[in-house]
């Protein structure tokens, strides 16, 4: 079961998990033989828990079912399962400890929505009606898991390749929730709520103003656009945000989805074929749902696994990038545009 620990003196959190320690001779997972089934592809949902929400496409319609321990429902566009290694639990030991040895029991749900039942479908290749099932099925999840007790926060993320930690090569992304926020989000928070206050503006809307259609700009939608940031952690990293302030992922309109769907596939489409599919890290950073305070302009931030870091960046949260972010999106737009226009042309 895990443990929540805080370090020493920052707010970084840290999830210890007994349940994984049997895994320490996995680290190295470039080492590790690749299995013959993938517990994410159509025929093996009997090697993952029975999924809570599916998506099957009948008759033109899309239906969202349940498996059982009996019934497995085939055909599958979107599932959706509690992930089985889970580093948090719903009965963790209720072991408490006080500064400077904070700890909590690291209670909450792990989830995994995999994308696409095509093992070879790539994020960058699926088609953006896929997309809009996945996004709209992950706002679903995400609902449902707000509603539950002691959940503060549900952390939306995707590793894709094995530079990324993931371990399975199936598309997926990764719901996990927390009793309290991540600090990073709370700092970004902390940080709008600010200057909400002092200037009665929102700092992260000043931001899309300031890098739309700018040198860093990759691309803009009718409602979203991509940019590099000014100042990157990882090359060719870049974030999406919606054009107006709006605090929360569960917030964008059916109709806004497709051009969400939109800019993810041309952007992920426009990095892969600019860096031949580079293992990436993806993260939403959204408001939490409970009542609270702590909102912000909510946004995606994809970070290229290119480069590891040094000890610079691991001990001093100071970081270098060899690639200008100037330059960096105007690779990624041209190709960011050409995937756009490959896509108009075939819708």
């Amino acid at each position: 079961m895990g443990e929540l620990r805080k370090d020493y003196f920052t707010e970084r959190l840290v999830i210890v998990s007994a349940e994984r320690s049997k895994r320490i001779s996995e680290l190295k997972e470039e080492e590790q033989p690749l299995k013959s089934e993938c517990p994410f592809c159509p025929g093996n949902e009997r090697l993952t828990p029975p999924a809570d929400l599916v998506l099957v496409e009948r008759e033109g319609t899309l239906l969202k079912l349940t498996d059982s321990e009996f019934e497995v429902h085939p055909n599958w566009s979107v599932r959706v399962f509690p992930q089985a290694a889970s580093s948090v639990s719903l009965n963790p030991p209720s072991t408490y400890s006080d500064s400077p040895l904070y700890s909590e029991p690291a209670y909450g749900y792990h989830y995994i929505v995999v994308a696409t039942p095509n093992h070879e479908e790539s994020f960058s290749k699926m088609s953006v009606d896929q997309w809009m099932n996945v996004l709209a099925t992950t706002q679903d999840k995400m609902r449902w898991l707000y509603s539950q007790k002691r959940v503060s926060y549900v952390a939306v993320f995707v590793n894709n390749g094995r530079d990324a930690g993931a371990s399975i090569p199936h598309p997926h992304l990764q719901l996990l929730t927390l009793p309290r926020l991540p600090p990073l989000v709370e700092e970004e928070a902390t940080a709008v709520q600010k200057s909400m206050y002092e200037l009665g503006i929102c700092p992260m809307c000043s931001v899309v103003g300031a890098e739309l259609g700018g040198p860093r700009q990759i691309l803009a939608t009718d409602s979203f656009v991509s940019f590099s940031p000014w100042a990157p952690t990882h090359a060719f990293e870049f974030w999406i945000f919606p054009k107006r302030h709006q605090t929360s992922f569960l917030k964008v309109a059916q109709k806004e989805i497709r051009d969400l769907a939109l800019m993810l596939r041309s952007t992920l489409g426009g990095l892969s074929r600019a860096l031949n599919e580079p293992a990436f890290s993806m993260v939403f950073h959204t408001s939490p749902e409970k009542k609270t305070t702590k909102q912000l302009h909510w946004h995606i931030e994809v970070y290229p696994q290119l480069t590891r870091w040094s000890g610079l960046e691991k001990g001093a949260g100071v970081y270098i990038n060899q690639i200008p972010p100037e330059q960096a999106a105007e690779v990624l737009g041209m190709n960011a545009r050409k995937e756009l226009a490959s896509l108009i042309g075939i819708s």
